[in-house]
């Protein structure tokens, strides 16, 4: 298995950051992105190799490479996401500074 790394850039409907892809005798089998901020903002493998360990060897050679990655804060995450964030550890992002580059308005929840 290999992974590779490719930039993509910012477009009207994405954001600019790294794709990780993990190769497996010339197929893709998972990939995490990642924002040019280290935000990670998607993590996916087939459902076929899931508990494989992909997805850690992709987050491992991620934060290695963009030197950290942080994970969304908890509003911002799926169920999976969660589990995900839970298992790899790590820094989160501060709320402010991931609603901003997700284009969240965090005025939605706040309480008088």
């Amino acid at each position: 298995m290999e992974i590779t790394a490719t930039a993509v850039e910012a477009t009207d409907t994405d954001l600019a950051g790294t794709r990780y892809v993990m190769i497996d005798e010339g197929a893709e089998i998972g990939y995490l992105f990642a924002h040019t901020s280290g935000l990670i903002l998607n993590v996916e493998v087939d459902e076929d190799r899931q508990g494989e360990g992909v997805a850690r060897a992709l987050y491992e050679h991620a934060d290695d490479t963009q030197e950290g990655l942080y994970h969304i804060p908890s509003w911002g995450r799926t169920p999976e996401g969660e589990g995900f964030a839970q298992a790899m550890g790590g820094d989160v992002m501060d709320d402010e500074r991931a609603a901003a580059i997700v284009g969240m308005d965090l005025s939605i929840y706040e309480t008088d």
